[in-house]
């Protein structure tokens, strides 16, 4: 009985996470309402351990099943275009204002075997040894069972938010369109329907491996730079100094190339959105929603900042609100939206949804951060109290934002989706701002 338990521990384990399977999933939530439909499958399986139903083995997962699951959550029906690429809260918005899908380019796997080691070895430079030793391992078996993905280890010893319980995870990327995203583009599109590819050109500083293997010590949701993760016995531990590369959020150029191909072959445009900071687009995307609401005659000044998961597309469109998003609940973020919001009119009323990062680190935001960003509003000013009571070092359900959001009455009648193109062209006049860029 006990191993059967850590059997389907480890199959659970081993489905896909991150923000990019919860983006989709919402994704799925804001189309099935919009159109007025049963929503699709709204939470992931949970696999048996015998028999052909599981997709997942003890050593791998076959991301074919992953890009069909996530195809799945979409209602059924034709659309006008789609959206693909970096797991970005203002790409997901972006979509539902278009009135399309959100797929993601990739996907996590948690790795819990390197979080049993990090309990038992006390420095770092060992730590970081069983990280990049225990994420090769794991990474040749999901490379041998999917030649169409690469694979790139992160261990971040400082945070890792969602995933409490392991400091250790890999992202699983596509290299090239996954069968189950070019059946639906082929069978779901509507003739001529553009493709738009939302592309997170962060760097940070990586160990490649074998073929298709990657090691990566740290990540941005620390708000630390790749350097401070690094000593001089780290280049010794993993065979060399890491060199500059494209960050965990980054799409395969191979992806692109792959895309570019099948959807000209189909008679589909495809254009893209590159950002160099997640900031950069977020407040790109809140001033579009603005320019949207006003052209249908709304008042587009209540303003909504959601971080990580505290997110929901549908509520935000239902109630006419302007949404900003933060990666992560850092004082760069924080900061960031600060200087949106003293360059934007003035909001009459600002919600904030601070999620609360578990751990506090000097580059944490402090909620008095938070408070003053809610402060930019003429009259409402709101911190949401639960994420205030739980903020920095509890935890707040993501299904906490559909919750409060709901609250907000409803701006009807809806507004018409934006026009792609429209949509494109009023970000690349705003891409003014360094470090956007529409191709």
């Amino acid at each position: 009985m006990r191993r059967r338990a850590e059997t389907a521990r480890e199959i659970e384990l081993r489905w896909p996470t991150g923000l990019g399977i919860a983006l989709a999933m919402a994704s799925g939530r804001v189309l099935a309402y919009r159109r007025g439909v049963p929503r699709p499958v709204v939470a992931p399986p949970r696999w048996n351990t015998g028999g052909q139903a599981a997709t997942v083995t003890k050593t791998a997962v076959d991301a074919a099943s992953v890009a069909r699951w996530l195809t799945g959550q979409l209602p059924t029906g034709r659309y006008h275009g789609l959206v693909i690429g970096s797991p970005h809260g203002a790409g997901l918005h972006l979509a539902a204002a278009l009135g399309v899908p959100w797929l993601p380019a990739s996907f996590e796997l948690a790795t819990p075997d390197v979080a049993v080691r990090d309990q038992s070895v006390g420095s770092t430079t060992a730590d970081n040894t069983a990280a990049a030793e225990a994420g090769e391992r794991g990474a040749q078996a999901i490379l041998a069972a999917n030649p169409d993905v690469a694979v790139r280890q992160i261990y971040d010893p400082v945070w890792r938010g969602w995933s409490a319980s392991s400091a250790a995870y890999a992202v699983v990327r596509w290299q090239r369109l996954p069968g189950a995203y070019k059946d639906w583009i082929a069978e779901r599109l509507r003739p001529g329907a553009p493709i738009i590819v939302t592309r997170d050109v962060g760097r940070w500083l990586t160990v490649a491996g074998p073929d298709g293997y990657a090691f990566q010590l740290g990540s941005r949701a620390s708000g630390l730079a790749p350097d401070d993760y690094l000593d001089n016995r780290d280049a010794a531990v993993l065979g060399e100094r890491p060199a500059d590369s494209d960050g965990e959020r980054s799409v395969d150029r191979g992806l692109v190339e792959d895309l570019r191909r099948f959807a000209a072959a189909h008679g589909h445009p495809v254009r893209q959105v590159l950002y160099r900071h997640p900031d950069v687009l977020s407040g790109a995307v809140a001033d579009l929603y603005r320019e949207w609401l006003r052209a249908g005659s709304r008042t587009g000044n209540r303003l909504v900042v959601e971080c990580g998961r505290l997110i929901d597309p549908w509520h935000v469109v239902r109630a006419g609100l302007v949404p900003y998003w933060c990666e992560h609940p850092l004082r760069s973020a924080v900061r960031a939206a600060s200087w949106w919001l003293a360059g934007s009119e003035p909001f009459t009323a600002v919600d904030v949804l601070p999620e609360p990062p578990g751990v506090t680190l000097p580059t944490t935001a402090p909620l008095a951060e938070w408070e003053a960003l809610a402060g930019f509003a003429t009259r409402h000013a709101l911190v949401d109290p639960r994420c205030a009571r739980a903020y920095p070092t509890g935890a707040v359900p993501a299904h906490h934002a559909t919750q409060i959001l709901r609250a907000q009455p409803p701006d009807l009648p809806y507004l018409p989706f934006l026009d792609a193109e429209s949509a494109l062209s009023s970000l690349a006049g705003r891409g003014q701002t360094d470090g956007l860029l529409i191709l």
